[in-house]
């Protein structure tokens, strides 16, 4: 299916899921493949990840109508993407909004969408210099710029520990991500999502201290605060609803899987409710 690998589960309506930036389909939402027992569960791996070729530069402007492509071919889908690939989802999901049942973007990447007294022009400006940089970096050194970026305090100390304990797979996926393009160079279409008639939900994480005091640093920083001026932002300019989970940070599907699922099951079943669904 769209010259993609994926990992397939189930029957009944199906729902491709789009991982982000350094990982893979089965690696970030391996907790959703529960949803199989109602539905048909496709974990994709984008081009230059996992098992998935790299069919030209790696990043949302191959990606976007890879998705498109296989939305279409199935006929109609539900679309849920996480980091970079909500960015690919949201963009598919404009390109060919015929083709979609309902949309879930979880912290999507995106830049340029709120209020620049929100999300400060400089805050997008330093993530973009990191990843133009990346193709000159080693896979680890381009990782220490991104927690460096992000505002983690001893971030080469912290990325040694977290790496030491990476599969080949993982290495495998840190060093396309650093070939991959800036997702925030990608200029959703919001109009045409906010006319789409499908639902849509933007999933972000509460980045709560007291639960994850390890992002303390992180979730106080002026970069962060930016990132969710845009979630909201991205949210409310296509009529999506916001749906914050206070027990997680970047990956509800992972952290609060239990409830994430309960979101999407009910996110499906309502669409398939819906006139039309």
């Amino acid at each position: 299916m769209a010259d993609l690998h994926i990992e397939e589960y189930g029957s009944g309506e199906p729902a491709v899921f789009v991982h982000g930036s350094g990982s893979w389909g089965v690696d970030t939402f391996s907790a959703q493949r529960t949803l199989a027992d109602e539905f048909r569960v496709l974990l994709v791996d984008r081009c230059g990840y996992g098992q998935s070729p790299a069919a030209g530069p790696i990043g949302w402007p191959t990606d976007r109508t890879k998705v498109a492509d296989l939305l279409t071919e199935l006929g109609r889908a539900h679309l849920v993407g996480h980091s970079t690939g909500g960015t690919v989802a949201l963009l598919a999901a404009a390109d060919v909004p015929h083709a979609v049942r309902s949309l879930t973007v979880i912290e999507p990447s995106v830049w340029g969408i709120a209020n620049p007294a929100d999300s400060p022009p400089e805050c997008a400006a330093g993530d973009k210099e990191v990843w133009r940089r990346g193709p000159d970096l080693t896979a680890e050194e381009f990782l220490i710029a991104l927690f460096t970026l992000a505002g983690v305090p001893d971030a080469p100390e912290m990325v040694g520990t977290w790496t030491a304990k990476f599969s080949d797979a993982d290495w495998a996926g840190a060093d396309a991500q650093r070939h991959e393009a800036w997702p925030g160079d990608a200029r959703i279409d919001v109009g045409a999502l906010a006319e789409s008639p499908f639902p849509k939900s933007v999933v972000i994480g509460a980045w709560d201290p007291a639960v994850h005091p390890a992002l303390a640093a992180i979730a106080a920083s002026r970069r962060r605060q930016a990132v969710e001026a845009e979630h909201r932002a991205v949210a409310q300019r296509i009529k999506a609803r916001l749906v914050t989970f206070s027990q997680s940070a970047h990956n509800p599907m992972s952290e609060e899987p239990d409830a994430f699922n309960a979101l999407l099951r009910d996110t499906w079943r309502h669409a398939r409710d819906e006139p039309g669904g």
